[in-house]
């Protein structure tokens, strides 16, 4: 399979969710290479979920997971 990202879209995605660039190109990047690999999240809750720790562990060792606020 192939992925083709919208640079457009991952700019306006990152704006949007208060990324930075670069972590929502990779974020998109580790999602689509996740459903390459025969995982998906529309096939119920618990597949759901294992897709999203795949990507967000994947993220998080690229040095590029989502940053927690502190308050």
């Amino acid at each position: 399979g192939d992925i083709v990202l919208s640079l457009e879209k991952c700019a306006a995605q990152a704006e949007e969710f208060g990324h930075s660039f670069e972590r929502e190109c990779a974020f998109l990047t580790v999602h689509s290479t996740l459903h390459l690999l025969g995982y998906d999240h529309v096939n119920g809750e618990e597949e759901e979920q294992d897709m999203r720790q795949r990507q967000t562990a994947i993220v998080e060792k690229m040095g590029l997971g989502v940053q927690k606020e502190t308050v």
